[in-house]
C-alpha cells in the first residue's frame, strides 16, 4: 500500500516553531511595501507571475490564507544577507510555520550532494555586486530541467521568516528555494502536504521507489548501506496523526531523512546503526543510541565516539528500532550524471531514458488482457543485460535494474478534467536475432516480469533482477486506443543497454489480424450516374448532397454497417476544402490584370482573404515552392498552396492536444506527416 502524503505540524511539544493559522481575510501589504527602503538607485525585480500577494500564499482559488504580516526582502530582514554561507548544509534547513517537511527532508538529503545542489541552485547568485532581487532555480520536469525565476520577497511574521529558514539568520538560499518550489506547484499552501518521492524526482530527475518496512529485504541494514553507497536519497516516516510524538520522540505523519549507516562493536556483539535526521532540527529520538544514551559507554571501539557528534536534529538508532519506529521508506535512485563522485566512492546507477506515445489505432494496444488482439501494437524497448551485479555475498548470477514509466503532461491535463491513465509494463524474454517481438512471438511467450497492476499515477516503477540476456519492455495502457505520451527510464547497476525496438518488416503484423479486402467502389460510369442523381444540373454539390452521396456509396460497397456515416460537419469540411468556385472567385479578385497569374503581393492578399494568416518569411517559403519561372503564381499552384496550408494547419491542431501552440514529433512522425501531406 502506498503511504499517505506526509506533512508536518508546527506546534510540537518541546519545539520552538512559530505557529501559523489559515484565515480568509488576512491583511497583506501591497507589493512594494517594506519596513526599510531597498538600497540602490535601480528598481529591484518583482515577479509578476508569483507576486507578494495572497494568490502566492493560497492560489487564486484557495479557501484560506496563511496569516503573515509582511513580504520582505533579505536586506530588510538583516544587515548583511548572504545567499550561501559555508556551502549548502543540513543546518540551513529549519522548518518554519509551513507543514512541508516532506519537501525539507529531501533538501536535507540533497545538501550532502554537491553535484545535485549545483544543478538545482545555479551558481553566481547573491546579494553582492550585480544584485537585482532576481534568483533562479532549476527543477526536473518530464525529462528536462526547467528554470523557475522568483524575486526575493519572502513572507515574514514580526520581521522573521514565516516558513523555511537557516540556522544562520543571514543565509537565504533555502527559503528562496522553497519559494521557487511553491511557484512551481502553484502556491505556498500547495506544499502543506505531499510525498517526498515527488520532491525527490523534481529536484534530482531520479527514479522513485517506495517500500513498506515489512516488504523490504530481510537484511535491511545491508540494503540501506547499498542504497547510500549508490548515492540514493532515502526518506522514512511513521504514518499516523500528524504531529503526534511517540514515547521515544518520533513524530508521526512526518518525514525524516536517512543520512548514513554504521556498525559498533560491543564487548560481546556487533550493533548495526542507522543515522536519521529530523528536518525540524529539533525533536530527536530519545531511545537506545540517542545522543545521551547509556549504550555509548558499552562500545569496544574507541574510535566510535566520533559517531556521537551530530548536527542538531540528527540521531543514531539501531536497525531494529528503525524497523519498529518507521513504516514507510521512500527512495530516489540517482544516475552517474546526477551525482558528484569524488574519488569514485559512490557506485551510481546507469540511466537510459526514452520518450514514446500511445496513438489510437497505431501504438495503443492495451494490456495483456488484450494479448490475442491488439497488445502487439504497443511500443517495445530492448533491454540488454550482460554485466551481472557486484555482490560478493550473493552467488546468483543476475543483473539488477529499475524500470520507471512516467506519464507526461497528465497533471496539467487534469486541470481540464482529464485524469491519469492506468499504465504499466511487462518484460519478455527477447530473441537476439530479432529486433522486435511479433504477434506470433507474443502469443507463445509469457512475461518474465510485470507490474503488479496498472496504476493511474504519474509514475509506475518496478525493481527487477534477471539473468544476463536480451529482454523486451512493453509499456501499455489498461485498455486499447487510450492515447498519451510517456517517458520510459531504465536504471541498471552496471553498463547494460536499452533502446527502442523498431518495427521494420511486414512480418510484424499478425497473420490473422483483420485485413481489409479491396473496397468495391463504384465504376466510373456508376460514379457519374450517382453524382448526377444527387447534384442535379448545376454540377455543384452541397454538404447535404455530399452526405447523401457518400451514404449511397457506402451502402453499395456493403460498408454502411461497418463504417460510421459521414456527418454533416465532416461533409461541410470536405466541401470547403474542395470548393473550386470559391477558390476561383478569390483568385480572380486578386488577379488584377486578368493575366491568369498573381505576383507575390497579390498572392499575399489572396491568402489573407482565404483565411490564412501568413507572415513575410512564410511568403518567402511559399514563393520558393509554388511560383513559376517568371515568379508568378498560377491558378493550379494557388490551389495546391491552399490545400497544403489547410492540411498542415489541421494536422498541427490535431497534434497540439494541450493547446500550447507547441507540438513534439519524433523522426517517424515527421516523415509520415511530410510525405503524406
Amino acid at each position: 500500500m502506498y503511504p499517505a502524503p506526509w506533512s508536518g505540524a508546527a506546534n510540537i511539544p518541546g519545539s520552538q516553531h512559530r505557529s501559523w493559522v489559515l484565515r480568509r481575510n488576512a491583511v497583506l501589504p501591497a507589493p512594494g511595501t517594506a519596513a526599510a527602503p531597498a538600497p540602490g538607485p535601480l528598481a529591484l525585480f518583482e515577479d509578476p507571475h508569483f507576486p507578494a500577494a495572497p494568490s502566492s500564499l493560497h492560489g487564486p482559488a484557495g479557501n484560506s490564507q496563511i496569516n503573515i504580516t509582511h513580504w520582505r526582502r533579505p536586506r530588510e530582514i538583516c544587515a548583511n544577507p548572504q545567499f550561501i554561507v559555508d556551502g549548502t548544509t543540513r543546518t540551513d534547513i529549519c522548518q518554519g510555520s509551513l507543514g512541508d517537511c516532506w519537501f525539507l527532508s529531501v533538501i536535507a538529503c540533497l545538501s550532502l550532494n554537491k553535484r545535485v545542489m549545483e544543478k538545482v541552485i545555479p551558481p553566481d547568485q547573491g546579494f553582492g555586486q550585480g544584485y537585482t532581487g532576481r534568483f533562479v532555480f532549476k527543477f526536473w520536469q518530464y525529462g528536462q530541467w526547467i528554470e523557475v525565476v522568483v524575486d526575493d520577497r519572502l513572507p515574514t511574521i514580526n520581521n522573521k521568516l514565516a516558513f523555511l529558514y537557516s540556522k544562520d539568520n543571514n543565509e537565504f538560499w533555502s527559503p528562496l528555494l522553497e519559494k521557487a518550489y511553491a511557484k512551481l506547484k502553484g502556491c505556498y499552501e500547495s506544499l502543506y502536504i505531499g510525498y517526498p518521492l515527488e520532491a525527490m524526482v523534481d529536484l534530482t530527475g531520479g527514479a522513485p521507489e517506495s517500500f513498506q518496512i515489512i516488504e523490504m529485504p530481510k537484511d535491511l541494514w545491508k540494503f540501506l548501506r547499498k542504497l547510500l553507497e549508490r548515492g540514493s536519497i532515502v526518506c522514512c516516516a511513521k504514518p499516523g496523526p500528524v504531529g503526534e510524538l511517540n514515547e521515544h520522540g518520533i513524530v508521526t505523519g512526518h518525514a525524516y531523512s536517512v543520512t548514513g549507516v554504521d556498525q559498533v562493536e560491543l564487548r560481546a556483539s556487533r550493533v548495526e546503526l542507522v543515522r536519521v535526521r529530523n528536518p525540524w532540527g529539533r525533536v530527536e529520538w530519545n531511545g537506545a543510541w540517542s545522543d545521551r544514551s547509556a549504550e555509548w559507554s558499552q562500545i569496544a571501539d574507541k574510535n566510535c565516539p566520533r559517531m556521537r557528534h551530530l548536527e542538531d536534529g540528527e540521531f543514531w538508532m539501531s536497525i531494529e528500532d528503525f524497523k519498529n519506529n518507521f513504516d514507510c521508506v521512500e527512495i530516489c535512485h540517482l544516475s552517474l550524471d546526477q551525482l558528484s563522485n569524488p574519488a569514485g566512492k559512490l557506485k551510481p546507477w546507469q540511466q537510459m531514458i526514452y520518450e514514446g506515445r500511445w496513438i489510437r489505432g497505431f501504438s495503443a494496444g492495451g494490456n495483456l488482457h488484450h494479448k490475442d488482439k491488439y497488445y502487439w501494437m504497443n511500443p517495445q524497448f530492448k533491454l540488454s543485460l550482460f554485466e551481472e551485479d557486484d555482490d560478493p555475498d550473493d552467488s546468483e548470477v543476475a543483473c539488477t535494474f529499475l524500470v520507471v514509466l512516467m506519464q507526461k503532461h497528465r497533471r496539467r491535463m487534469k486541470l481540464r478534467g482529464v485524469n491519469f491513465l492506468y499504465v504499466g509494463f511487462d518484460i519478455f524474454q527477447g530473441d537476439p536475432s530479432k529486433a522486435y517481438l511479433t504477434y506470433e512471438d507474443l502469443q507463445k511467450a509469457g512475461p518474465v516480469l510485470s507490474v503488479k497492476e496498472h496504476k493511474n499515477s504519474s509514475e509506475v516503477m518496478e525493481r527487477g533482477r534477471l539473468p544476463p540476456g536480451h529482454y523486451i519492455i512493453i509499456p501499455s495502457t489498461a485498455d486499447p486506443n487510450e492515447e498519451g505520451e510517456f517517458l520510459l527510464r531504465v536504471f541498471t547497476e552496471k553498463g547494460n543497454t536499452a533502446a527502442p525496438a523498431e518495427r521494420n518488416t511486414s512480418s510484424d503484423i499478425p497473420e490473422d489480424s483483420p485485413v481489409l479486402a479491396p473496397c468495391p467502389l463504384p465504376s466510373a460510369a456508376e460514379s457519374k450516374e450517382l453524382f448526377d442523381t444527387f447534384c442535379g444540373s448545376d454540377e455543384a454539390i452541397s454538404a447535404l448532397e455530399l452526405q447523401k452521396l457518400l451514404a449511397e456509396i457506402l451502402q453499395k460497397a456493403g460498408l454502411n454497417e461497418k463504417w460510421d456515416e459521414f456527418g454533416l460537419d465532416a461533409c461541410k469540411s470536405l466541401v470547403s476544402l474542395t470548393d473550386v468556385s470559391c477558390c476561383r472567385r478569390v483568385f480572380s479578385q486578386f488577379d488584377k490584370n486578368g493575366s491568369g497569374a498573381m505576383d507575390s503581393q497579390e498572392m499575399f492578399g489572396a491568402l489573407q482573404s482565404a483565411g490564412f494568416q501568413v507572415d513575410e518569411f512564410l511568403m518567402q517559403l511559399i514563393g520558393l515552392r509554388y511560383t513559376d519561372p517568371d515568379l508568378t503564381f498560377s491558378y493550379v499552384n494557388f490551389i495546391c498552396c491552399l490545400t497544403r496550408l489547410d492540411t498542415m494547419i489541421r494536422t498541427f491542431k490535431m497534434m497540439d492536444r494541450f493547446g500550447t501552440g507547441v507540438i513534439n514529433i519524433n523522426y517517424k512522425e515527421w516523415l509520415q506527416m511530410t510525405m503524406y501531406s
